[in-house]
């Protein structure tokens, strides 16, 4: 190990990493064909949209319920349910079958709980259990492996459908993620507690971006951050299904974004200083850069294309910022005690980007058909992420 030792996390670390390494398999297995089962299902790009946005909702809602009304609750407790949550609402898919359409919303909300609950847990954890000096490395093999998964994954599930044919392809494709939640939860028996998410007032967390500026930096970068998860997500559905019209390409479009992002995961994970500024950078500008293949003729290899550019290129600025919205945490010294709020904090604006991404998409369908609207929210996104690397690089805090 001395030749690699970014590799190196103590235990608790490495427990922590397990437990959401399983449960990403069982995402990683369907995240994509959720949201384009409910475009099947309700036949239109809106129907997509409302789906989301009930997500959204839910996860804001089930921060804001948790600060609330259950300070004291372990993350351990809340990651346990919000994998059974998870559980739940696949279930609920697979009974439900086509019939989602007309509960787009509801779904939606019940999906971003169950979501909400695990990640409130999940980044409670990560602030507890992985020592400062240990979070780059984390984060660089959480998304090394989450990368890798992406590409096994959504192959495997995009092949399966195409192969099964209709309704029964989601269905079987639902039922492979509920073995992924169930070795999460078995392997989170293993977690450790550091007492309570912490108690403070809902009022004084949403403050905190105005009270601490330090911490409003990174909230705004992690609004922007939140607006390309979800014009990414939805818009590039879109442009596959008008591209290839198969659930075997949305498969192949996943993996191959994942393949490129597994070469460069690890690498920004161990960088510091200056190297990991230049990364955060590279990552920005080459993301915003490759926008411009979309605007050309769209076929799926143009789009594989784009996937393996910004595969390759986005972890430079994805896994050095996660690190550096920790590091702002730790500039408060009352942060242990407040971190239940902080994560209410950082939950609420990475969704109100993912809403406010799902509204422009909304306004730009009513004016313009769909590819030219989703390019633009797309185009949107790319350049919000210099701003991104700006403020991380900008952040003032030791690497």
């Amino acid at each position: 190990m001395r030749r690699f030792p970014g590799l190196r996390l103590r235990q608790p670390a490495r427990r922590l990493l397990a437990c959401g390494s399983l449960y990403n398999a069982g995402m990683a297995t369907s995240t994509v064909f959720v949201s384009l089962f409910f475009y099947i299902a309700t036949g239109s790009v809106a129907g997509m949209v409302a789906f989301s946005v009930g997500r959204y909702l839910g996860l804001i809602g089930a921060s804001l319920g948790l600060v609330r009304f259950a300070p004291g609750a372990s993350p351990s407790t809340l990651l346990r349910a919000g994998i059974v949550l998870n559980a739940a609402f696949f279930v609920l898919l697979i009974v439900l079958g086509h019939g989602v359409a007309a509960g787009a919303v509801p779904l939606g909300l019940l999906d971003g709980i169950a979501l909400g609950v695990y990640w409130f847990g999940n980044n409670s954890l990560v602030f507890d259990l992985v020592r400062p000096g240990e979070r780059g490395r984390y984060y660089g093999l959480s998304f090394t492996l989450l990368s890798v998964m992406n590409v096994v994954m959504p192959l495997l599930a995009g092949n399966l459908i195409s192969g099964i044919g209709g309704e029964r392809g989601y269905l079987a494709v639902f039922s492979i993620a509920l073995v992924g939640f169930a070795g999460a939860g078995w392997w989170s028996r293993a977690l450790e507690d550091r007492g309570g998410i912490g108690g403070l007032a809902v009022r004084h967390a949403l403050a905190l971006p105005v009270s601490h500026p330090g911490w409003g930096r990174m909230w705004v970068a992690v609004v922007l951050r939140g607006f390309k998860q979800a014009s990414g997500g939805i818009g590039m559905i879109v442009l596959v299904a008008v591209a290839a019209h198969t659930a075997a390409a949305q498969g192949e479009y996943a993996a191959v974004t994942a393949m490129a992002a597994v070469l460069t995961s690890g690498l920004a994970g161990g960088l510091r200083g200056r190297r990991r500024t230049w990364a955060m950078w590279v990552g920005a500008a080459g993301f915003a850069a490759s926008t411009v293949m979309l605007y050309g003729h769209l076929d799926l290899a143009v789009l594989l294309g784009y996937g393996a550019a910004t595969g390759l290129v986005y972890p430079g600025l994805m896994v050095p910022i996660n690190t550096i919205v920790l590091e702002a945490m730790d500039r408060d010294p009352e942060a242990a005690s407040r971190r239940g709020g902080y994560v209410l904090s950082r939950e609420v604006g990475v969704n109100l980007g993912r809403l406010a991404a799902l509204g422009a998409i909304l306004i730009g369908l009513t004016l313009a058909p769909a590819v030219p609207a989703i390019l633009a929210v797309l185009s949107a996104a790319a350049l919000s992420q210099l701003v991104v690397a700006h403020l991380g690089a900008s952040a003032g805090v030791p690497a």
